[in-house]
């Protein structure tokens, strides 16, 4: 239920539970109740997860009044004027992932020349002696550091190239963790409410260039999780 306060509201619940854990799946509800507020055409301001109210207990005030008093009215410039910032402003999410890796390792191994000779090593059957390294590092082992600090690198430049291409139609960028070998980028992009269509067109403009070879996943709008969390305190 909401709180309001001069135009401004906070969107609550009651609760028993004095700590909520941080799982995936209350991180999620946490979520779906801003999706939902959002869906209702608001704008939203992320709290941080886990952020509770109690009732004082020497009486003298209850949760919801020390809600309204000590947060939104104490604060209502500044979520106000936050408020006007990203009323037409929403978070987007990107994910790129390349779809052929064999023939992402065979570009790597073609453009490194020390990989392509430790490779050809391990394929003609080095000895366990010549395939060790000054510090002791199996052949094997040397060779699957080179290939995933050549893979870091071509995965940052093809994040770099991404975003290159979206500069036009997006405000700002988050880089996220990536996971796992296809992922080459994970971003959090803010956007024009306006723009949304205009990043899609570029994401499948992209797709289309790359001939198959990228899939490009778009996700969203989400609360602006990766641009603002506010920090709520109970100190009078």
């Amino acid at each position: 239920f909401a709180l309001p306060y001069e135009g401004i509201a906070a969107v609550v619940s009651s609760t028993a539970t004095e700590k909520f854990e941080i799982s995936r799946e209350n991180t999620l509800r946490h979520q779906h109740v801003m999706e939902a507020v959002m869906e209702r055409g608001h704008t939203v301001l992320p709290v941080r997860f886990d952020t509770i109210a109690e009732d004082k207990p020497d009486g003298s005030a209850d949760a919801e009044s020390r809600i309204v008093n000590h947060v939104l009215a104490q604060r209502k410039d500044e979520f106000s004027d936050l408020l006007a910032l990203y009323r037409d402003r929403v978070e987007l999410g990107v994910k790129g992932l390349w779809t052929e890796m064999n023939a992402v390792f065979a570009e790597i191994v073609n453009e490194n020349d020390g990989i392509r000779l430790l490779r050809k090593r391990a394929l003609d059957g080095a000895s366990p002696r010549s395939g060790m390294r000054s510090g002791g590092m199996p052949l094997t082992v040397r060779l699957g550091e080179l290939v995933k600090k050549a893979l870091d690198a071509k995965k940052s430049a093809a994040e770099a190239e991404l975003l290159n291409h979206l500069a036009g139609t997006i405000l700002e960028a988050r880089k996220n963790k990536t996971f796992g070998d296809p992922m080459f980028a994970n971003l959090a992009l803010l956007v024009e409410k306006s723009r949304q269509d205009d990043l899609a067109a570029a994401l499948s403009a992209i797709e289309d260039e790359r001939a198959g070879r990228v899939r490009l996943k778009l996700v969203g709008p989400m609360p602006l999780f990766n641009f603002i969390e506010l920090v709520i305190t109970w100190d009078d």
